[in-house]
């Protein structure tokens, strides 16, 4: 007999696998009725809502798969199939073993099965989500977790890699990791290959290193050395040894590098952003000035008008 959890996975099954020819596919719940869409390598299931999303998502999708090879140097066999849930419900539903996500989750990739999951645009608060860096992130993880299979794959490892071939990179992250650099509370690599800490403040400066570290890499040592780094990794089970293999070097001395190449990239926004606070200020004073002056020019000239009005100038003599 099957457990809940064999079933669950079944049903999240059944919804994406493709039915006989001609037949409609098949339905996880009441509420989504999936059409499919394929190229070469991607089977994409969506409700007819989401339509014109699924269709480019199918444009863009062989041209992500091929960056996120040639960053990984891994090619998955088989067909990955996205899910586009219409529904936060539907989404949470079709989870394999119906393993219940956070709310702020927008996608899931599972590697084991080649399945990315997504929130339709209409399951996403104001709908606004660049979907085509979120499928370069979730299929990201699944190359990367196919090509590192059966080992497991390291948090930062995974995280910086899917983020920086997505290019997530934003001022927030710039301000956090900026912030923890000039103050010295960095997390230390060792701690960061360990696993990803639980306050959210601590959780975000993880993944801002994370991408920070795999950008140091491929800009440092190249893509090749990467590839070179995730397949010893893959063979030998030491992600500590990969690393220094690769780089030739120990992990502290690594990690040094790391850190100067994070400081380079971060100490310069400080006066940045103080000289751009400085010409704000400066230039609201001078607008301040300007809308004043014309100010009382405009109460002047209303002034006169009146003095003109209750004084008039005498008529001249005949």
């Amino acid at each position: 007999m099957l457990s809940s959890d064999a079933l669950s996975l079944c049903l999240a099954l059944l919804l994406i696998l493709p039915g006989p020819t001609g037949a409609a596919p098949a339905r996880a719940t009441g509420e989504a009725a999936y059409e499919q869409v394929a190229t070469g390598h991607f089977l994409i299931a969506y409700e007819e809502r989401d339509a014109g999303l699924a269709r480019r998502l199918a444009a863009a999708a062989e041209e992500i798969r091929e960056k996120v090879i040639a960053v990984i140097g891994y090619e998955p066999r088989g067909k990955t199939r996205v899910v586009l849930a219409p529904t936060l419900e539907e989404f949470q539903d079709v989870q394999p073993g119906r393993e219940k996500l956070p709310l702020w989750a927008a996608a899931a990739a599972y590697p084991e099965l080649n399945l990315i999951i997504l929130r339709s645009p209409r399951a996403v608060k104001n709908g606004r989500l660049d979907y085509r860096r979120v499928l370069a992130h979730e299929f990201s993880h699944i190359v990367l977790g196919r090509a590192l299979a059966p080992r497991s794959v390291p948090t930062f490892l995974s995280e910086g890699i899917a983020m920086y071939i997505a290019a997530e990179w934003h001022f927030s992250r710039m301000a956090v990791l900026t912030r923890a650099a000039l103050t010295n509370r960095m997390i230390p690599l060792a701690n960061l290959m360990e696993g990803f800490p639980s306050p959210p403040e601590e959780a975000e400066l993880a993944y801002a290193e994370s991408f920070m570290f795999i950008s140091f890499l491929i800009n440092t040592y190249g893509e090749e050395a990467v590839r070179t780094f995730i397949k010893d990794y893959s063979r030998v089970g030491n992600l500590s040894g990969a690393l220094q293999r690769m780089a030739g070097k120990h992990l502290v001395v690594l990690e040094d590098e790391w850190r100067d190449y994070i400081y380079l990239r971060v100490s310069w926004l400080p006066m940045i952003t103080s000289a751009i606070s400085l010409w704000f200020v400066i230039a609201m004073i001078f607008l301040y000035g300007y809308f004043r002056k014309r100010r009382r020019a405009a109460a002047t000239l209303r002034q006169w008008e009146e003095e003109e009005r209750e004084n008039p100038p005498p008529s001249p003599e005949p």
